[in-house]
């Protein structure tokens, strides 16, 4: 992602575009929203764009207020992709030991305001639509090779939108196979709707950051241990050799509905696998610190 993507996606959206896509698409349900970010900028909280905290203040005003005000502002000039997912893949089995339901999706370009946006947009969903087929085949492939084993065994996997707002289309591959035990993984999967790229957290952050937010993390777990005895979290600090350190190159991570960066642990990952997938959310001033 491009220096400073980031602050200019959260900080494209004019008032008079807002207003003319509200009153075509859903003039009751967005009313409200849009007088109140007109009152809100004639209050000057606009001019807060120029830095980068201030962006991600910005951008919480608006996404996701309604599925109409969504659609219409992914159809007004300069707002950049608008993405979806396509079933394309389905596979099913039941016999009385195993058990497998599959269900995915790729993601596909619907609507791009320029053509470098479209071109990289198109670039990227390939891409993922790669990944995303060659993870389903693995899994489907490990599935019926385990039909030989005795016991029972299930595999389960889904796609779904996690965000969907003028900036980010974010979903997630989520796999859960179970035999002795049940183990779910998740891969998210985040793409910026004004360069239509993949971000990553390397394009976005400098050097550094993987250090100053994995100290973040390490500070919420301690506290989370403290506040309540049955969580429990393997830290390298406190003793365990194998313990969590440090975030990973590719971490796994997403940007929810309201702008926050999200990191994200798998199962077992960084604590017990009864604890299930692990997240924290990274403050915006220590996200602005850090963006390039």
């Amino acid at each position: 992602m491009e220096n400073k993507d980031l602050m200019n996606a959260m900080g494209q959206i004019k008032v008079d575009y807002i207003k003319e896509a509200a009153e075509n698409r859903a003039q009751k349900q967005t009313s409200n929203i849009v007088s109140l970010h007109q009152a809100k900028a004639k209050r000057g909280i606009v001019k807060l764009v120029g830095g980068i905290a201030a962006a991600f203040l910005l951008s919480v005003a608006l996404p996701n207020t309604t599925p109409q005000v969504a659609h219409a502002m992914q159809e007004l000039p300069g707002i950049g992709s608008y993405f979806k997912l396509v079933t394309f893949r389905n596979y099913s089995y039941e016999s009385k030991t195993h058990s497998a339901d599959v269900s995915v999706s790729k993601v596909k370009t619907v609507k791009s305001s320029d053509k470098t946006t479209a071109k990289q947009a198109q670039k990227s969903t390939k891409a993922i639509n790669q990944a995303i087929a060659e993870e389903t085949n693995k899994e489907i492939a490990a599935f019926k090779k385990s039909l030989k084993e005795k016991g029972y065994g299930s595999l389960t996997v889904k796609t779904n939108v996690v965000t969907n707002n003028t900036n980010w289309y974010v979903f997630r591959l989520s796999t859960t196979v179970s035999k002795a035990d049940s183990m779910t993984t998740s891969q998210y999967y985040v793409l910026s709707k004004k360069t239509g790229k993949q971000v990553t957290l390397s394009g976005m952050f400098k050097s550094g950051y993987r250090k100053a937010f994995s100290k973040y993390i390490i500070a919420q777990m301690e506290q989370a241990m403290k506040k309540d005895k049955n969580k429990s979290y393997f830290i390298k600090a406190k003793g365990d050799i194998d313990g969590f350190s440090q975030i990973k190159a590719k971490q796994n991570f997403y940007i929810n509905k309201k702008n926050q960066l999200v990191i994200v642990f798998d199962q077992g990952e960084v604590g017990p696998m009864s604890m299930g997938a692990q997240s924290f959310v990274i403050p915006s001033k220590l996200v602005a610190k850090w963006q390039k």
